[in-house]
């Protein structure tokens, strides 16, 4: 519903070059060193379709306030799940090396605060693990913000597009630590 075969083939030719340019930005995708990936805000399951070939699974998440299109995940032969953002999203027993978010903050941004969605990632995001952020630069920098306040290691990049101001990327990585009373015990 709301979609087409034009749509679809467009998502899946578009996420090749998406995916082809996040490698050259996240070294490890691709290897097992990620894993367990969630994309975050799918549409088609485009962004875990072209990572079919790599040694990862992707939980694809659509919105339960967006375009209901996880029948079409279904029907690639991929997981994926309904969830709304503004509420927690059950992880027991996973947590995840990479969350790979698109527009999810342009979505979603009117029904809740975005920094409790930035603190469910990083629950569910293990140590070390990866955040790709595709977003509006308004979104990038308020998130870039708040994510070193959650001891966050993150860049901003172009898109594989660097002509489109619309978006930007943010990569991001959870840093592994621990309090200073912790580490001289």
């Amino acid at each position: 519903s709301g979609g087409s075969d034009g749509a679809f083939r467009k998502d899946t030719t578009q996420w090749v070059a998406r995916v082809k340019h996040y490698k050259t930005l996240v070294p490890d995708l691709g290897t097992d060193k990620i894993r367990n990936v969630m994309d975050m805000n799918t549409l088609y399951g485009g962004f875990a379709a072209a990572l079919i070939n790599d040694p990862l699974w992707v939980m694809n998440v659509v919105s339960s306030y967006g375009l209901n299109s996880l029948n079409v995940v279904y029907d690639r032969g991929l997981i994926g799940t309904y969830n709304d953002w503004c509420e927690a999203f059950s992880t027991y027993p996973r947590t995840y090396d990479l969350l790979h978010v698109d527009g999810l903050f342009s979505a979603e941004s009117h029904r809740c605060e975005m920094k409790y969605v930035l603190l469910e990632m990083d629950r569910i995001l293990r140590p070390a693990g990866y955040v790709i952020m595709r977003e509006s630069p308004h979104f990038v920098n308020s998130v870039k913000n708040l994510a070193a306040g959650m001891r966050w290691n993150c860049h901003q990049r172009d898109t594989e597009n660097a002509r489109n101001g619309d978006e930007k990327l943010l990569i991001c990585q959870k840093k592994d630590w621990r309090s200073s009373k912790a580490a001289s015990e």
